[in-house]
């Protein structure tokens, strides 16, 4: 459960990194774990020996969630202020190096094998954010995919309520991997994420995150887009927002077509309308 907590925020990641801050803080007090005090900063490292009480594991998980929240929350302000891509790239090393640090403290025989699995997935999912963040799609894909199937090895060896978490774990991934596979060549990729967006994919924070990734696709593809047909003429496209525009359109179109029940109908037409007006 403690390596799923983000999940609990719905995506606000400031608040979360709050959180982190005020636990991390309670545990070292607790603990007796402070790290010098308001003048001098004084460095521990949580040991093996330590781990005869599992908070200290929890001393090492909080820190990553710190770090990782700060990097979402940069990820998202990064959106208007490019500059702060550097510092989320930061962050995410950061929580990446404490996840890390934490699969290394699971090897102990003092911790469980459930507890040792989950602590590779985490790892393995920052390793695959950074390298995300990086662009390095075949070395992200592999980390996700390394998640991903730890996940489902969990979900099918445990009771059905940590299963369901396990399984949103897997839903939270998948659309990374195929946005990572969609960069690596696979054109049916961004077919993968238009299908999961329109089934649902979780709604909230998912929705918002596949919708994001199929923006990063579609402006990719603009970026090759020079002309379109309309009504047997070929027409120039020069505005790079119209070129994404008319490729969401297109692809809504195509879903459209393929859905004979309408089942997802009111979904694509949500997305038009929700569409920003480019003219």
């Amino acid at each position: 459960e403690t390596f799923m907590l983000e999940n609990k925020w719905h995506g606000d990641y400031q608040r979360y990194r709050g959180y982190c801050s005020r636990r991390l803080r309670r545990l070292r007090k607790t603990l007796g774990f402070k790290m010098g005090n308001r003048h001098k900063f004084v460095g521990k490292k949580v040991t093996v020996e330590m781990l005869s009480d599992n908070r200290y594991l929890l001393l090492v998980l909080m820190e990553a969630e710190r770090a990782w929240s700060y990097a979402m929350q940069l990820k998202q302000e990064a959106n208007t202020e490019p500059r702060k891509r550097f510092h989320l790239l930061s962050r995410l090393r950061k929580a990446a190096k404490h996840s890390e640090k934490l699969e290394k403290l699971c090897e102990s025989p003092r911790v469980d094998a459930k507890t040792k699995l989950e602590a590779q997935a985490y790892t393995a999912y920052l390793s695959g954010m950074v390298e995300f963040e990086l662009q390095e799609w075949k070395q992200a894909m592999e980390a996700f995919n390394k998640c991903k199937t730890i996940y489902e090895k969990l979900a099918s060896a445990f009771t059905e309520d940590l299963a369901v978490l396990y399984r949103q774990r897997v839903d939270e991934i998948s659309p990374n991997i195929r946005y990572c596979a969609y960069n690596i060549g696979d054109q049916n990729a961004i077919n993968d994420l238009m299908q999961m967006r329109l089934t649902g994919g979780g709604g909230g924070m998912m929705a918002e995150k596949l919708e994001a990734l199929i923006t990063q696709a579609r402006t990719k593809q603009a970026a090759t887009m020079s002309e379109v047909e309309w009504r047997g003429r070929t027409v120039p496209v020069k505005i790079d927002k119209a070129r994404v525009f008319l490729l969401g359109l297109a692809d809504n179109e195509a879903a459209i077509a393929q859905d004979e029940i309408g089942e997802h109908l009111a979904v694509c037409l949500e997305t038009l309308l929700a569409t920003p007006n480019i003219f």
